[in-house]
């Protein structure tokens, strides 16, 4: 699988604070947008990442962003993780995780 990107994983810890699960190769494509409501415009970012590693730890609720991070870790510019799918079938080659995130 081409790779365009290093995309990092962040988790929440059960004392609130969030560390950083792992940073994984990936192919990374985003849409940037803004939704118009009644009470005013809301973030619309989504983006479909796939990560050629079916063996990256990566769960629904998760956040991820594209690159490293630093020590401070601010998840407000993150996107949150909506979906993950292991395709886990085939050649090696085809197996990848394909990660929905808003």
């Amino acid at each position: 699988m081409i790779t365009n990107a290093v995309c990092t994983i962040v988790r929440t810890a059960e004392d609130g604070t969030y560390f950083a699960v792992g940073e994984y190769p990936c192919m990374w494509q985003e849409t940037e947008a803004y939704e118009v409501k009644k009470y005013g415009e809301e973030r619309a970012d989504r983006a479909a990442v796939y990560i050629p590693d079916i063996g990256a730890d990566v769960l629904k609720g998760d956040y991820i962003t594209r690159g490293g991070i630093s020590a401070d870790i601010d998840v407000s510019a993150m996107l949150t993780v909506s979906s993950v799918t292991r395709h886990d079938y085939g050649s090696a080659d085809m197996q990848h995780i394909r990660i929905g995130a808003r």
